[in-house]
């Protein structure tokens, strides 16, 4: 048995990825190819964790992947106190006895352990880091538009030290072109190094890390927008991704008396029918306090997901990618 499937072997005992003191329950073989840093705290370490191993678990079939997530607690609905008794889950849903159910985990783990070694490769031309979450705040309820946008990272090369953002902020048809572009900040996680505008709508900004990552390593930054004064741009604030992004949770606040307005989801959209999507069945009526909430899971590449509202004097944005 190699060294990373004997620390698995250990790591399922008792709560499995849910003991409470799971950095210290972690072997070298893990903590390496899983990029965790010794000192991290039980949260971080669990969230990084847990990412690596559905990663990695992936490409099982579906038994044998419903095996490893119950001998490891990965799953909410497994996490019972002791191995014995998530084995006792396992066997009833193959219908099998606890011996089988036992095998079948110990396949899964050989079968992870030779995915682990082998490198991950992109899901597009973008290969030297990918978004594991996009959080996004918008508010059109100030003097001018602005959004906090919060990123978190992972590396699918080493010594990743960079990374790089395209967004546009496109002005409604006929609109006159934009007089000067709008305000970027980092808040934190890194800091700003160079920025271009190709055009009068898209920009380009590059965010040096505080230090480079491995491969596999996620980080996290957060940077706001705040558009200049009297600017128009078309209501809408979306992203096109363009390489892989697992999740773009998504909140507006509109002004108080928003009640009327009309806003649409855009779930995985082309490009060419966001402007004029309208669907009656994607409608989506901000709160008492003018907000809406939206989350993504699993983005396409090239489609387009996000809201739309109807105009009302009110502005937006739009990300071609991350």
């Amino acid at each position: 048995m190699g060294a990373f499937r004997e620390e698995l072997s250990q790591l399922r005992r008792g709560r499995g990825v849910m003991a409470g003191d799971l950095p210290d329950r972690l072997g070298p073989s893990l903590c390496s190819l899983a990029g965790i840093e010794p000192g991290g705290n039980v949260g971080d370490v669990r969230k990084r964790l847990i990412r690596f191993l559905d990663e990695r678990s992936a490409g099982l079939p579906e038994d044998l992947r419903t095996a490893f997530d119950a001998a490891l607690a990965l799953r909410e609905d497994v996490r019972f106190r002791f191995l014995d008794e998530r084995m006792h889950w396992l066997a009833g849903h193959l219908g099998r006895d606890v011996r089988t159910a036992r095998r079948r985990a110990d396949e899964a783990f050989k079968l992870v352990e030779v995915a682990a070694t082998i490198p991950l490769k992109a899901t597009s031309d973008y290969e030297d880091w990918y978004l594991s979450r996009l959080r996004s705040l918008l508010l059109l309820d100030g003097t001018e538009p602005s959004a906090v946008e919060e990123r978190t990272v992972v590396a699918a090369r080493d010594d990743l030290a960079e990374i790089s953002i395209a967004t546009s902020i496109p002005v409604p048809r006929n609109a006159p072109a934009p007089g000067r572009g709008a305000q970027l900040r980092v808040l934190y996680g890194g800091s700003l190094i160079a920025s271009s505008w190709p055009t009068t709508t898209y920009f380009r900004y590059a965010i040096r890390l505080p230090r480079p990552l491995r491969q596999g390593q996620s980080h996290e930054f957060g940077i706001s927008i705040t558009m200049p004064p009297g600017q128009p741009f078309n209501p809408r604030y979306s992203i096109q991704p363009l390489r892989r992004c697992d999740e773009f949770d998504l909140r507006i606040r509109f002004e108080s008396a928003a009640g009327a307005l009309s806003v649409w989801r855009i779930a995985g959209l082309p490009r060419g029918m966001v402007d004029d999507f309208a669907d009656p069945e994607a409608v989506v009526h901000p709160d008492a306090t003018g907000d809406i909430h939206l989350c993504y899971q699993r983005l396409q590449l090239g489609l387009v997901y996000g809201a739309r509202w109807s105009a009302n004097s009110l502005p937006a944005a739009s990300l071609p990618g991350p």
